[in-house]
Formats: C-alpha cells, sequence, structure tokens
C-alpha cells in the first residue's frame, strides 16, 4: 500500500504534535509484538523518542488495540476506587467514596485519549487480512541509523508514514524481505 497522500498524511496524530506516524504491516501479531519489543529497546537507550505506539490486531471480526499509553475504562475504575475508598475514609463513607470514585475513574479514562487517534486505528484494523498485525508507532526523534539497523531485521510492509518521503524512502528500501513470504 502507498503511503498517505499529503491531505491524509498527518491523519491519526494528535492536534499540537510535531511527531511523524508511521504504521508498519506484519505476517502476525507474534512479528509485531517482536518489533514492539525492539522500538522499546531503542527508546530505553534513548536511540528513540517514541510520543505512542500500539499493535493492532483483527480477530474474529473485531479490532483489538493494544497501546503503550492509554488507559482502559477497567483500569480507571480500578484505580479510581481505590483513590475514592483513601477519600471515603477520611469522610467516614469508604464504601460510597470507592463506588463514587470507581465511576469516575471508568468515565476519565473512556474519555481520554492520548497519542494515536483510536478511530484511526479501528479504521485500519478493520483492512488487515489473514493474521496480519500492525504496529503503530508515533515517533518524535530518533537516532535515524539504528532506527533504520532495527527496520533491516523485520519482515515488514511500511503501510503509511507522515516522514519526509526521503526518509520512507530509505525506510522502504532497508526493510528485510522474508523468503518464505509467497
Amino acid at each position: 500500500m502507498p503511503s498517505a497522500t499529503p491531505a491524509d498524511a498527518r491523519a491519526g496524530i494528535p492536534d499540537g504534535s510535531a511527531s511523524d506516524l508511521w504504521v508498519f504491516s506484519f505476517d502476525g501479531v507474534l512479528r509485531a509484538q517482536e518489533a514492539m519489543l525492539a522500538v522499546s529497546r531503542l527508546t530505553s537507550r534513548r536511540h528513540l523518542d517514541l510520543e505512542d505506539a500500539a499493535i493492532v490486531t483483527l480477530r474474529r471480526g473485531r479490532v483489538r488495540l493494544l497501546q503503550t499509553r492509554d488507559m482502559n475504562p477497567s483500569q480507571g475504575a480500578v484505580g479510581g476506587a481505590w483513590l475514592g475508598t483513601i477519600a471515603g475514609l477520611f469522610a467516614g463513607l469508604p464504601l460510597v467514596g470507592a463506588a463514587l470514585g470507581a465511576a469516575a475513574g471508568g468515565m476519565y479514562a473512556r474519555l481520554r485519549d492520548f497519542g494515536i487517534d483510536d478511530s484511526e486505528m479501528k479504521a485500519f484494523g478493520r483492512t488487515l487480512e489473514g493474521e496480519r498485525a500492525a504496529l503503530f508507532l508515533l515517533v518524535r526523534d530518533c537516532h535515524r541509523m539504528r532506527a533504520l539497523h532495527e527496520v533491516s531485521r523485520f519482515p515488514a510492509r511500511l503501510e503509511r508514514s507522515s516522514a519526509d518521503p526521503a526518509l520512507v524512502a530509505e525506510v522502504r528500501a532497508r526493510l528485510a524481505v522474508d523468503p518464505w513470504d509467497g
């Protein structure tokens, strides 16, 4: 799939972000997870400044997002319940505080969305065929040579990028080719 046209190249990127969006697809979720591990290693070594990342899969007709920064409503409810219980202890109503905290935490998590736009990832996820999985990366900055070296290790397709076209072409040229992919 060719890179996005200039009009939609920034689709999915949060307003005010200067980061570039990279979307890679892999032959399965395991490859996407391996690539995510490599991204994590680059980030921990400060060779990559990552704003957000997510793995997108399509299983039984349902798009699933595994994000690095977002909190789902159940996580928000648990955190809110703990905070509500503590606040409720001071008011003498720990159960009421827990219930109110869980509701508030769940709503907060549902309304809050950092990083890559979920609707863009879900729309792309619905186009995945077979066992393919996608890795979305919102990259602020990177050590170019180290990132290109990591890219060369993984058989993937670059589906979309908002980065400079010359860099996009260089990344495409470096992507590994799977000899068994017919």
